[in-house]
């Protein structure tokens, strides 16, 4: 076991280094899903691996502490988690979305303005019309913008998350079925 007696804190934030490249990997597996679609399915199955990863790291901890550890401090560990991991993909989309692939959000525009424009549906001309307007008035959001709401985003979510997991951790005690009250 990692760290037994460890605040929630040292724990999270460890966890948070390995999350924080699971957050990278999925990251990149969505961007170059553009060009190889399998990649799509790569990084839905990390996405949707996220709580059973967080589970294990808060179980963990649990279980090293000889199921004493409070929801709350487990809840604490599931936020730094998120917290360390979301600025460490944030700070890795960042640069790519700067520095290494700085049209990146133009092309998808673009690419959802062929998709309406191609469309049957009635809205799709007004729809692909207020995009390119967009586009052209330059109001596209700057790449730091969308990264600091992406790392707003998965700190609220994985602080949510993080509660459910906590909770489930406590709950199956430490032999590993749920508790009977």
């Amino acid at each position: 076991m990692k760290h037994p007696g460890a605040s929630p804190y040292r724990r999270g934030a460890d966890d948070g280094f390995v999350f924080g490249v699971m957050l990278c990997a999925m990251f990149f597996a969505g961007v170059y899903s553009f060009t190889a679609p399998i990649l799509g399915i790569v990084s839905f199955a990390i996405m949707v691996s996220v709580p059973f990863v967080i589970y294990r790291f808060l179980r963990r901890s649990y279980l090293a502490d000889s199921a004493t550890t409070l929801l709350s401090s487990l809840w604490m560990q599931g936020i730094v988690t998120f917290a360390c991991g979301c600025l460490i993909s944030g700070l890795v989309a960042a640069v790519y979305l700067k520095w290494i692939d700085p049209d990146f959000m133009t092309e998808r525009i673009r690419e959802a303005i062929d998709f309406y424009r191609s469309s049957s549906w009635q809205s799709g001309d007004e729809m692909a019309d207020v995009m390119e307007r967009m586009i052209d008035a330059n109001l596209m959001p700057s790449a730091v913008a969308m990264v600091v709401e992406m790392i707003w985003l998965g700190i609220f979510s994985g602080s949510l998350l993080s509660l459910l997991m906590a909770l489930l951790a406590r709950a199956r005690g430490e032999g590993g079925k749920l508790k009977q009250n």
